[in-house]
């Protein structure tokens, strides 16, 4: 079965996943996945792998979640799993002696070391083999997945979307894979999505029409766009202090925002997509 296809979720499923059955609010889980993968993009830059072995982890991360618990498994166990599992399965391996440091260090905001033969290297090391096996077994050992950032370059590429624009959409598509948008859409989708964000801040939106060529339904991009947006708003009222009722899992620490600034920051609003022409 085609992977669109096995692993397409309506967002209605969202409000009935093991999480929240288990006793989570939709949106405590939503930020605790988005903090899972701040922790994949902190701990991918320090390991230097590349944009596509970081993407891959948040939507093996994302799709695990559709098939287990917060409570059974810690948003930050998974997140090193994940990308432990991406940089074999997008051939960027990194050996565990390397690997576990840099996820020590990045889930504990760098107030824990975890060298080669100390008990923190040891527990780490024991989380990921052993929850490796649940992640492959989530995923039916389905590895192969359809980058956001790979169709965003070439509908960048096909509608001549200016450097400023493209650069930020880049940005844009990586926030968005801290959301479960990649297992409601198709990653075109998401593509379009974080363009129409990145334009909204830089200007310069492709010419008119470039949605219907592209080949996305203009109402799914619509709801891409105001999902992230809306989150946005509420991971920077969790940041001030308001909260969304607290996250249910303890924290470790995790890393915020690759983009540096979000689109509310830079001027951008919540709204609608200008009409087709």
């Amino acid at each position: 079965m085609p992977e669109h296809t096995v692993w397409r979720f309506a967002r209605a499923d969202l409000q009935r996943t093991p999480s929240v059955e288990s006793g989570w609010t939709v949106a405590q889980e939503e930020l605790d996945r988005a903090k899972a993968c701040g922790l994949i993009y902190s701990a991918g830059r320090r390991l230097q792998v590349p944009q596509n072995t970081a993407a891959a982890a948040c939507m093996f991360l994302q799709r695990f979640f559709m098939r287990h618990t917060l409570q059974e498994f810690h948003h930050y166990d998974v997140a090193a799993t994940c990308l432990f599992v991406a940089c074999k399965a997008e051939e960027s391996v990194r050996r565990l002696e390397a690997f576990v440091p840099v996820i020590a260090h990045c889930a504990s905001k760098g107030r824990r070391r975890a060298a080669a033969g100390s008990v923190e290297y040891a527990k780490w090391r024991a989380v990921i083999l052993r929850t490796e096996v649940a992640v492959l077994q989530a995923l039916c050992f389905d590895v192969v997945v359809d980058q956001p950032h790979a169709r965003l370059a070439e509908v960048a590429a096909a509608e001549g979307l200016c450097r400023r624009a493209a650069q930020l959409a880049w940005g844009f598509v990586g926030d968005c894979l801290r959301l479960p948008l990649a297992v409601v859409f198709p990653a075109r989708v998401v593509a379009c999505a974080a363009i129409v964000v990145a334009a909204r801040v830089a200007g310069g939106e492709p010419r008119d029409g470039w949605l219907e060529r592209a080949g996305v339904a203009r109402a799914d991009v619509a709801e891409a766009v105001q999902w992230l947006l809306e989150f946005y708003v509420r991971e920077a009222h969790a940041r001030m202090g308001g909260g969304v009722g607290g996250s249910t899992g303890s924290e470790q620490g995790g890393a915020g925002s690759e983009q540096g600034g979000t689109p509310a920051e830079h001027g951008a609003t919540v709204g609608e997509l200008p009409a087709a022409a």
